[in-house]
């Protein structure tokens, strides 16, 4: 936050500064204004202001968009922990049966994420195998290793 506060501080300094030094030049006549007309007005089109329209309106509708997608969420939110804990008899109406899902059922999202908490698994059962299987083999070779050093010295 002071970064930007210090950034708009700086910028408005800035600013002031470009209009002095403008002032100076034009009143140590530096610079020659030209009394033409035609090259000071802008060539403003349709298309331009349609540009401009068009920006605003994405923005607008974007704010408009989130808003509301933000206000659905806690609506949501709010209710569903009145439900669960002010009104638990109407909780019960809406609770999802548990029980096997035909899996033609299962969307393909839901079941891609089935799929990868599977392969998730299986991955951290075969690391911990070979960890476990790495532990044991030291464990076997300091054994080798403490048993033919009795032997050597037997």
């Amino acid at each position: 936050m002071t970064l930007i506060i210090i950034i708009f501080f700086i910028a408005i300094i800035l600013a002031f500064g470009m209009l002095i030094v403008r002032d100076w030049k034009l009143r140590t006549k530096r610079i020659i204004i030209i009394d033409e007309q035609d090259k000071f007005t802008p060539n403003l089109s349709f298309r331009y202001f349609e540009k401009i329209f068009l920006f605003l309106t994405k923005h607008i509708i974007q704010w408009i968009v989130l808003s509301s997608v933000k206000v659905w969420f806690l609506i949501v939110a709010k209710t569903k922990v009145l439900f669960q804990n002010k009104l638990p008899k109407i909780n019960k109406l809406f609770k999802k049966k548990e029980g096997i899902f035909d899996s033609r059922k299962i969307s393909f999202i839901q079941r891609a994420v089935i799929e990868s908490k599977i392969k998730i698994k299986k991955v951290k059962e075969k690391i911990q195998k070979e960890h476990e299987d790495k532990l044991e083999s030291s464990t076997d070779v300091e054994t080798n290793k403490e048993i033919s050093e009795v032997d050597k010295i037997l």
